[in-house]
């Protein structure tokens, strides 16, 4: 399960969470892409110490450490990704597919590259009609509604 999570772009955790790389406890190295992204999110000796000590965290180390960015009661849990879900279904799809793709290659570039790239994206935004209804909405002191156009 953790390894699941360690992909997730966003992730909301509830209060009653544990987590646990176990692998080493079963005698085995680890698998589903853990060894990529958990030193990405917490630092390479973080990710040593989570894999090969195999100890249990909560949700709030979790957030301490960046493997969870919010944690909500687990009683609020649904209502929370609901309202993740909403504000990301209503806003600027186009503009968060250049925003994905900036941050995930950033770990591979330098800066001269990813200024280009960054150019690149606010070019491409600029003709969508996301970024013109975003505007309008800014300079009209109102909330924009986005069509992922």
């Amino acid at each position: 399960g953790m390894s699941l999570a360690l992909t997730l772009d966003l992730a909301i955790a509830a209060d009653n969470l544990m987590m646990t790389l176990a692998y080493a406890k079963l005698g085995t190295s680890p698998d589903g892409g853990s060894t990529y992204f958990l030193p990405r999110i917490v630092g390479r000796r973080k990710a040593m110490e989570i894999a090969m000590l195999s100890d249990r965290f909560n949700a709030e180390d979790a957030k301490d450490m960046g493997l969870v960015n919010k944690v909500v009661p687990a009683d609020d849990l649904d209502a929370a990704v609901m309202d993740w879900a909403e504000k990301l279904s209503n806003g600027p799809s186009f503009a968060y597919g250049w925003t994905k793709k900036l941050i995930d290659q950033s770990f591979n570039s330098d800066i001269d590259k990813q200024l280009e790239a960054e150019r690149d994206g606010i070019v491409s935004c600029a003709g969508s009609a996301d970024m013109q209804e975003g505007i309008r909405a800014f300079v009209e002191k109102r909330r924009a509604e986005f069509s992922g156009e």
